[in-house]
């Protein structure tokens, strides 16, 4: 048998038995499936006017006056698709850096939000979250790190691509304005 099969091949030219290796090749990898490609995540976008936090204590605005300031620094998002309920379950880790100011007692106490959006920015959900850091010994500066995971039910064929989640610090009035005309 292996006579005729040697044979046969010192028939094929160099070039043709070329051809026939490859097709053996290229048939054999429709034998294995593909893995499957990883759901497409939503855009992250970190408002400008909200990525940085500056809290005054009392009524003052000099920088004797600063609490502590507050800045998104970092932020990744990894997301699973639910197959049995379509459900986009996402793992979103935000990192936050703070600096203690003079005025400073001892903590930083701040909330951020998280909001899902269609990418004609309506807002579907939106949820807020606490963090209390405090800074200890005679720390001046920390990262905090938080988690959550917000669930998109994908709907009408849509994909993670479809939508947009927006972080950012909630800010009083005052901060806003203050971060305004800092830009």
């Amino acid at each position: 048998m292996g006579r005729l099969f040697s044979k046969v091949l010192s028939r094929i030219s160099p070039r043709s038995g070329a051809l026939v290796f490859a097709s053996l090749v290229l048939s054999g990898c429709g034998l294995i499936e593909p893995e499957e490609a990883p759901p497409a995540c939503p855009e992250i976008i970190v408002l400008k006017e909200a990525e940085e936090m500056t809290r005054f204590q009392g009524q003052g605005r000099d920088l004797t006056d600063v609490a502590f300031e507050a800045s998104i620094n970092n932020f990744a998002n990894v997301c699973v698709l639910d197959e049995e309920t379509n459900n986009l379950n996402n793992q979103v880790v935000v990192r936050f850096e703070l600096t203690q100011g003079p005025a400073n007692d001892g903590g930083a106490k701040f909330n951020y939000f998280v909001a899902v959006a269609t990418h004609d920015r309506k807002i579907l959900s939106r949820e807020s979250f606490d963090l209390v850091a405090p800074f200890e010994g005679n720390r001046t500066s920390i990262a905090l790190v938080d988690n959550i995971f917000p669930t998109i039910p994908l709907r009408n064929g849509k994909t993670g691509e479809d939508y947009i989640i927006f972080i950012g610090f909630e800010l009083t009035r005052s901060e806003l304005y203050y971060n305004r005309t800092k830009i």
